[in-house]
């Protein structure tokens, strides 16, 4: 975070963006230290609120340092819905003795915090040294089912996260959490024009633009968009590529289209050495593996970049919402898969559950079926009582797709994509214009069918930008990295998921069934198995060695 003195007791020249800038020493009462990695993104606060504060504002984020101090001086708190791009910011304030946390509307940076009794903690990670309290098993089970834990719980019983647009005024009297930014609710509104979200594109993308702009070019829509608009807007750009030879061929095309400055990556995956370390940065337990290959990727890049993250949930472009959509409801081939699952070996039950779940049902159960990496009693055989359904959209009447655009919107995009951008820059500075407030207020109100095609999804974007990509580019689906988890886990990862986990002494078996445990190890690692339960154990039991106490 940068630590930004209130204008009126320091005339000194704001530091740059992205520079940590001066702060008058505080008074005894706190204590405000940069992370041993140096880097202003680990700041943690320590305050005692029973005692005198100092007048002070900390600050990370995509927003220049000076035009956050001028309008907070000048509008407090509403200054919040004039900030544009990512943050976390915490204001003390000496004459109320009270310490206010924002976390900006979309969720681009984490914000946590502990209070107990009249001393707070807070960081962008989880703070070190406060009294977390007990390990909270509700959250593990959101762990299990999801791969991350959604906002406001964490880990631990006694450190909360503050979920995207929202702040918390913490005092002596106790902690006040409230909403600043209302976020948009999928189906409540019309269709814009495509010259409106051209606009808007144009404008999230001016926003962070630096002085020699680079971005990861994968030939997909949403990274050639990128390049695209960059261009128009400042020139040549600096275009990084990685993966498969028809990846590559297609990067080479959009690169040679806009004359970009074109380099092609060959990154080496070391999962058993990026892995516990990715894990110990996130400061909680993470069980996405595209962070190993954002990590990679990111090593190789120089400078300011800018990412596609968060085109897919603003834009609807994960190919399951057209499976969710196209797909109807057929009972009896659920009763058959249902009655196949009681019937089978051990290590199909999982995928012939999901299969079930499906096929019977059309709102929110199916859209999780499609995502989730333990179900509903595999959690219960690994959690007992302490199973549960991770919560999902605040607008609970949603239906259909509508309630999966919106569990992506408000969970997985701040708590899984962002944050896994977050740990995977490790401190570089990394841009996602299309976290955009302003155009998530144009592109996400509008009615599912108008976002996906008969075929196609991102029908918005791909309007938005027909006149400047080609048309393979345009109706291409989009491609996730494919992580090749099952072959770590079985080659590289072989040996640390025997020595960690399956060991006796593995510290999750103190936290989870140890029947479960082998259970869900057995049935993972077997021929067509799911490895992603084998990869979340694994995390798991790598972030508990991280922990002291």
């Amino acid at each position: 975070m940068r630590r930004l003195p209130p204008s009126s007791r320091d005339d000194r020249p704001p530091a740059p963006p992205g520079r940590r800038t001066a702060l008058d020493a505080p008074g005894p009462a706190s204590s405000f230290a940069l992370a041993p990695s140096g880097r202003p993104e680990r700041v943690n606060g320590h305050l005692d609120l029973a005692r005198d504060l100092p007048d002070c504002l900390e600050f990370v984020g995509e927003p220049a340092a000076e035009e956050v101090r001028r309008l907070w001086a000048e509008h407090g708190q509403d200054s919040l819905q004039r900030l544009r791009g990512g943050f976390a910011l915490a204001a003390a304030d000496a004459k109320s003795r009270a310490v206010v946390l924002a976390r900006d509307a979309l969720g681009r940076k984490p914000l946590y915090y502990c209070l107990s009794g009249t001393r707070l903690w807070y960081g962008t990670r989880v703070p070190k040294g406060a009294p977390r309290g007990a390990i909270d098993r509700g959250a593990l089970s959101d762990y299990l089912e999801l791969g991350f834990i959604p906002a406001p719980a964490t880990t631990w019983s006694g450190v909360r996260k503050v979920p995207p647009g929202h702040l918390v005024r913490l005092s002596a009297a106790g902690a006040e959490l409230r909403r600043w930014f209302e976020t948009p609710v999928p189906g409540s509104g019309r269709r814009p024009s495509r010259i409106a979200v051209r606009a808007r594109l144009e404008e999230a993308v001016r926003r962070r633009l630096a002085d020699w702009p680079a971005t990861l070019l994968s030939g997909g829509l949403d990274s050639s968009a990128l390049v695209a608009l960059m261009t128009r807007l400042s020139g040549r750009v600096r275009t990084y590529a990685a993966g498969n030879e028809e990846d590559l061929e297609l990067a080479r095309r959009i690169a040679e289209r806009f004359r970009s400055e074109h380099r092609e990556l060959r990154v080496v995956h070391r999962p058993a050495e990026d892995l516990p370390a990715l894990v110990a940065g996130a400061g909680e337990p993470f069980a996405d593996p595209a962070l190993l290959a954002m990590a990679g990727l990111l090593r190789e890049t120089d400078g300011p970049v800018l990412t596609g993250d968060g085109a897919d949930e603003l834009f609807a472009g994960h190919v399951r919402y057209l499976r969710a959509a196209r797909i109807p409801e057929l009972r009896p081939a659920a009763s058959a898969a249902n009655l196949l699952r009681k019937l089978a070996p051990v290590r199909h039950r999982g995928t012939l559950h999901r299969a079930a779940v499906t096929l019977r049902t059309t709102g929110p159960e199916r859209a999780r079926a499609m995502i989730e990496i333990f179900n509903f009693e595999e959690r219960a055989g690994l959690l007992g009582a302490s199973a549960r359904t991770a919560p999902g959209s605040r607008v609970a009447d949603l239906e259909g797709l509508e309630a999966a655009l919106a569990f992506d919107l408000e969970v997985s995009l701040p708590d899984d994509v962002l944050f896994r951008l977050d740990v995977a820059a490790n401190g570089r500075d990394v841009r996602t214009p299309f976290v955009d407030v302003d155009l998530a207020l144009a592109v996400v109100p509008p009615p599912w069918k108008d976002k996906l095609g008969r075929l196609h999804v991102r029908r918005l974007l791909r309007e938005a930008v027909a006149d400047l990509l080609p048309r393979d580019v345009l109706i291409r689906p989009p491609r996730p990295p494919q992580v090749p988890i099952g072959a770590w886990l079985r080659g590289p990862l072989r040996q640390m998921l025997n020595d960690l986990v399956r060991t006796p002494t593995a510290r999750i078996r103190t936290l989870l069934d140890p029947r479960g445990i082998d259970r869900a190890l057995g049935q993972s690692m077997a021929p067509r198995g799911n490895p992603r339960q084998a990869w979340a154990l694994l995390c798991l039991e790598l972030w508990a060695r991280e922990q002291r106490g």
